[in-house]
């Protein structure tokens, strides 16, 4: 019987199911007015018991240098925050709830908070506050520490949901493959499982329900499919895939140190777009020329407090020595509408896609963004950087941005605080208005990157979070690839250079199309950079201009994806095979 979910970590595993332990049920339960004061004496032995566990785990992280001690101190931040302990202890001493009914009551309220917000990427960040609460929870029930109950080795993880956490107990149980029925893809759970290398796969419903400790099960994070019991011979065409996949990818890491170059000596430059620090270890170990995109939010959600521009900078400078000297783009605050941190209260506005966003909120949140901007420009002493502003759409909002930017050069120069004085100040190009203005927005900054994926979006007016509409979201609309084609026309005539971010680049199928329209920078994730470079490496400069002119002569993006199917297809079929599900998916 096949499952089909999402592949949230790529790779294949065979093995019997463990079935994780559920979630913790909390009854309600209130105390007598005399009892409350010990209850929060309880409260707080529970929060310095949960507290020591994460300590264990981050020394055991820290001394085997396995990337994730700096998530396990956010979640030490969390277990310390005033919307779980304030909360708790104001439900314990205010309405007589018991401890453990308390923080449950706290982690509701959080919850409902997360939940409004429709971008995952930012509605998955709840994941964490959910994950200290149970530990919290189980700590004040007595019960063992999450996810370290006993797993045969080579077994898969069957459960509901993980907590960004779990995967580290679970590898070091010697589970080989994990499947959940909910989860995300930009989760922290999702990112861990891509850090060590655990196959996983994330969306298959009622699977706990449907089968027991034991059953045989292929979790393919590739194709994202799940097959319960499987026969002799599929289990055969399997493990020849997976031994496939990985001889596919041990060739490609021994290239990984080779450069990005066409066979006609074409130079590419291929980076890294990471989330937070958790991902820096990936850029190095995939053969990235850097980090094109560092995702700045990761401080903002994981608190519940602002963060202040100390940790900031610290944050900056561990990432900048964590790539050994690989230059890093710093992209600042993509926050705002619906995409808020807890500390901060402010409307959504009816349609927050097109509302108070990105460099729009750093605009309306001065205080924020000098801060950050105070801490990147002095973390630009410590390592090769750029600044990158998101969702710039006119040139009279930059130059308010680029004025602030100033100020902050001004003022660290008069507290003798050094920096650099030359770092690039450069623009996400996400909408139409940018791309059709590019020429103009060149004259105020010193590069461009391309955000595809909001990109497209704005140009097809179809939002990213809507399913019935994904049909119209498509990169290769003539549309989407005339307000590329314009974007790096206008960098080209004002010798700016100009990458792509987006979701684009990381899809090989699209390595051709991207370089025949003049791009020679992309950033894109890290699993994705040794085959893109592969095809890079056995390409012709002059056959992917080509390519590209046929394709923006293309009437629909129907005929453009069959283009790609005969063009790179019968030449790259194994490759591709091996890092997308399909080539029509």
């Amino acid at each position: 019987m096949t499952f089909r979910g999402e592949g949230a970590s790529r790779g294949i595993a065979i093995g019997p199911a463990h079935l994780l332990a559920a979630k913790v049920t909390v009854a309600e339960r209130r105390i007598l007015q005399r009892d409350r004061a010990a209850e929060v004496v309880r409260l707080e032995e529970g929060i310095i018991g949960a507290d020591e566990q994460l300590e264990r785990l981050q020394r055991r992280l820290a001394d085997g240098g396995t990337p994730g001690a700096d998530l396990v101190q956010a979640h030490r931040s969390i277990l310390h925050s005033h919307e779980i302990v304030g909360e708790s202890r104001r439900l314990i001493l205010e309405e007589g709830l018991a401890a453990e009914w308390a923080v449950t009551r706290a982690l509701d309220e959080i919850r409902a908070v997360f939940l409004r917000l429709q971008d995952p990427y930012f509605r998955e960040r709840g994941g964490d506050f959910e994950a200290v609460g149970e530990r919290l929870l189980r700590t004040l029930l007595g019960l063992p520490e999450p996810r370290t109950e006993s797993a045969a080795p080579g077994s898969i993880a069957v459960g509901v949901e993980l907590s960004p956490l779990d995967p580290f107990h679970l590898q070091a149980a010697g589970v080989v493959g994990i499947v959940t029925e909910n989860g995300g893809g930009t989760s922290h759970t999702a990112i861990v499982a891509r850090a060590l290398e655990l196959p996983y796969v994330i969306g298959v419903k009622q699977l706990s329900g449907r089968i027991v400790t034991g059953t045989v099960i292929i979790v393919d994070g590739v194709r994202g499919d799940v097959i319960i019991d499987p026969s002799e011979e599929t289990t055969k065409t399997y493990l020849a895939r997976a031994a496939a996949l990985h001889q596919r990818e041990t060739q490609l890491l021994v290239e990984k140190d080779l450069p990005a170059m066409t066979t006609d000596g074409v130079r590419i430059n291929l980076s890294a777009n990471v989330e937070s620090l958790l991902g820096v270890a990936a850029v190095p170990a995939a053969g990235a020329d850097g980090i094109g995109l560092f995702r700045t939010e990761f401080l903002y959600l994981e608190g519940a407090d602002l963060p202040t521009e100390d940790e900031q900078h610290r944050d900056a400078v561990s990432v900048l020595k964590g790539v050994g000297g690989l230059p890093v783009t710093f992209r600042t605050l993509d926050l705002g509408g619906d995409k808020l941190p807890l500390a901060v209260k402010m409307p959504t506005g009816p349609n927050p896609a097109l509302g108070v966003r990105s460099i729009r909120f750093s605009l309306e949140q001065p205080s924020i963004f000098r801060t950050q901007l105070r801490a990147l420009y002095r973390a630009s002493a410590s390592g090769p950087m750029r600044i990158m502003l998101p969702l710039v759409t006119t040139t009279t909002e930059l130059r308010r941005a680029l004025a602030i930017c100033a100020n902050v050069r001004a003022d660290l120069s008069a507290e003798g605080i050094a920096y650099d004085p030359h770092l690039p100040v450069g623009i996400m190009l996400e909408t139409p208005s940018a791309a059709l203005t590019a020429d103009l927005l060149a004259t105020h900054v010193n590069f461009f990157s391309i955000g595809s994926n909001d990109l497209i979006q704005y140009a097809c007016a179809a939002d990213r979070e809507n399913v019935d509409v994904a049909h119209l979201r498509n990169p290769l609309q003539p549309a989407v690839l005339r307000l590329v084609k314009q974007a790096i026309d206008a960098a080209t005539r004002a010798q700016l250079p100009i990458s792509l971010c987006g979701d684009m680049a990381s899809d090989p199928a699209f390595t051709w199309l991207l370089l025949g329209l003049g791009l020679r920078d992309l950033s894109l994730e890290p699993h994705a950079i040794p085959m893109v470079k592969s095809i890079i490496r056995r390409s012709s400069m002059e056959e992917a201009v080509a390519f590209a002119a046929r394709a923006l002569a293309s009437p629909n993006e129907q005929e453009t994806a069959h283009l790609i199917e005969t063009a790179l297809g019968p030449r790259f079929a194994a490759d591709l095979e091996a890092f997308r599900p399909a080539l029509d998916a």
